[in-house]
């Protein structure tokens, strides 16, 4: 039976409805419904993020952790129909269609916008998702709550714990009777800034001199950050009510700002909580997640999961999915990812915001779908349907959805971290000098390559130095070293690695950073059709692959991996000759 492809015509009619509506439609490919499943059926769709590899709090999965999809294919048209399909139906499942008329409107809105109204600032309580509050910082550290309990707490749990820090630490300064000025005003948008303001720590004069730099001065903005450091100069807290509580609780663990600012000070310890080069830093991330939030997928999703105010979804979404594990992680794995280990504190914040920053702003890509069809024996060209990839993109050059170029490395640096996308489709221009380890151990061979080195060439690129699989490994085995520490370590990542280098009986120096034993491997996937030929190729493959292993380095390894396999064929045992492989080990 001949392999699989695609059948674009079921489709193709279906997808001529998507600048109308979001319709739902039939894959008409084994293989495509095959990935589906593997992405949609444990709801990778409602994360905006992927999960951490070591949790703070909330249910830890007894499956398999979740882990972005690195696919290859020898066929050019695989990955861009990959992107196209994967992101629609990811976006349908977000529940899109409740959101806006058509496929094509969705992309025009855009709900964290610093607007003025009559001249004056209309959107002062999304700030709380932008400014970087020292103080709730320092008070409501999730780190510290669990390494301090014997056991895994909920989300509803780690809340109250929080709430408690809060109200012990903090409950002093409320000794006011309103949350409202002289002019009765609402000002709870400015509460943390007061908050810091009344504490003397050094954020009031941040916001005076510093805190636009990184907005490229869009219209509005400076306003609001005008109007937030003079409320917060001039007014008072209030009374700390249950619901000044669960608004200052949610700040505390979901505010982009603030968890961006723990986060790298953890890599930084040396700076204090109130240094303006580490509120700009974490600014500056919140600013790049405000372009996250303000994507037409997450716009569906956060519209889908509360019925409130956008802001406060958005905080809660960050809640729920543990951003701060989520971006203590991500942190942890810049600073060698990037080449700063050996930096100064200043130059180390700077360059992993700026990494971060990046990775979160990439856009959706411009995918166009041709749409041929035959019409009284004439082959009729009609204009292309528009299609955009979010949740899947192809590793190439490609134009957004307002018209620019977004460069290769761009997408390759998205797909490195936590955020989307999700999966990345590429033909062998991904398959040698690239990395995608460190938020990826999955590999999906399309069609199967034609011989051992390409297939080593392509998983090599998720089996690297403190990979997706070794984090959750390490993070599984050594979680209670963080827990029974006599102080929460300032880097838990660096504390568990540490732990496991200790553990480890290896002399070995891949132990515990490229090699950890755990139950999550590196996985290669094939998704295969009954009786094709891809089933006899792939167990030829993996035969040759370890012959390969033989032949590496040696002088016309064609030859010999032609002799050695005669060898397998006339009855020598391969694990004989396994010992005799080279190992590239140190």
């Amino acid at each position: 039976m001949d392999d699989e492809r695609f059948d674009a015509g079921p489709a193709l009619a279906q997808l001529k409805r998507f600048q109308r509506r979001t319709v739902d439609y039939d894959p008409a490919n084994g293989r495509l419904r095959a990935l589906m499943s593997d992405l949609f059926d444990p709801g990778l769709h409602q994360h905006l993020w992927l999960p951490p590899a070591l949790t703070y709090y909330g249910p830890v999965s007894d499956g398999a952790p979740a882990t972005k999809a690195l696919v290859f294919s020898a066929w050019q048209m695989v990955p861009d129909a990959l992107a196209a399909l994967l992101s629609y139906e990811a976006e349908r499942r977000m529940g899109a269609g409740s959101v806006v008329r058509s496929y094509s409107e969705a992309t025009r809105r855009r709900p964290l916008q610093f607007k003025l109204v009559d001249g004056r600032p209309a959107a002062m309580r999304a700030l709380h998702l932008i400014y970087p509050s020292p103080t709730l910082a320092r008070v409501g550290d999730p780190l510290e709550v669990f390494a301090g309990s014997p056991t895994q707490l909920s989300v509803e749990e780690m809340r109250a714990a929080i709430a408690e820090r809060i109200r012990t630490e903090l409950g002093y300064l409320f000794a006011g009777e309103s949350v409202a000025d002289a002019a009765g005003r609402d000002t709870e948008w400015s509460t943390p800034a007061t908050i810091d303001a009344l504490l003397g720590t050094k954020a009031s004069g941040w916001l005076k001199y510093l805190g636009y730099r990184w907005t490229a001065q869009e219209d509005g903005f400076r306003e609001h950050i005008s109007e937030l450091q003079r409320t917060s100069a001039d007014g008072s807290v209030g009374t700390l009510d249950d619901e000044t509580l669960s608004l200052l609780v949610d700040v505390a663990l979901g505010s982009p700002a603030v968890c961006a600012l723990r986060a790298l000070r953890r890599i930084a310890p040396g700076l204090a909580w109130d240094d303006p080069d580490l509120l700009e830093a974490a600014a500056s991330i919140a600013w790049g997640f405000r372009a996250l939030f303000n994507q037409h997928d997450a716009v569906a999703l956060l519209r889908q999961e509360r019925d409130e105010h956008y802001w406060r979804s958005a905080l809660a979404h960050g809640v729920q999915h543990n951003l701060q594990a989520v971006l203590d992680e991500y942190a942890h794995y810049l600073v060698e990812g990037e080449g700063l280990a050996d930096s100064s504190e200043r130059d180390r914040i700077a360059g992993v915001a700026k990494a971060m920053t990046h990775a979160l702003a990439v856009r959706p890509s411009q995918i166009d779908v041709d749409d041929v069809v035959v019409e009284d024996n004439k082959v009729i060209f009609h204009p292309p349907i528009r299609m955009r990839g979010r949740f899947a993109m192809r590793l190439a050059e490609y134009k957004d959805d307002e018209g620019g170029t977004v460069r290769l490395g761009s997408v390759r640096d998205a797909f490195n971290s936590p955020f989307r996308p999700f999966v990345l489709a590429t033909t062998s221009i991904g398959q040698e000098g690239l990395d995608f380890h460190p938020y990826c151990y999955r590999v999906y061979h399309w069609n199967l390559p034609g011989n051992p080195v390409d297939l080593e060439q392509r998983e090599g690129r998720v089996h690297r130095f403190k990979g997706h699989a070794v984090r959750h490994n390490v993070a599984k085995a050594h979680a209670d070293t963080i827990r029974i520490a006599a102080k929460t370590p300032k880097d838990p990542w660096r504390a568990m690695f540490d732990a496991a280098r200790r553990a480890t009986k290896s002399s070995s120096e891949l132990v515990p950073y490229w090699v950890y034993d755990g139950p999550v491997k590196v996985e290669r996937r094939v998704p295969m059709l009954p009786m094709s030929r891809e089933n006899t190729r792939l167990r030829w493959l993996k035969r040759s692959l370890t012959l390969y292993r033989l032949a590496f380095g040696q002088p016309r390894q064609d030859d010999l991996l032609a002799y050695l396999d005669r060898l397998v064929d006339e009855g020598v045992d391969i694990a004989t000759l396994e010992e005799l492989q080279i190992k590239l080990e140190p």
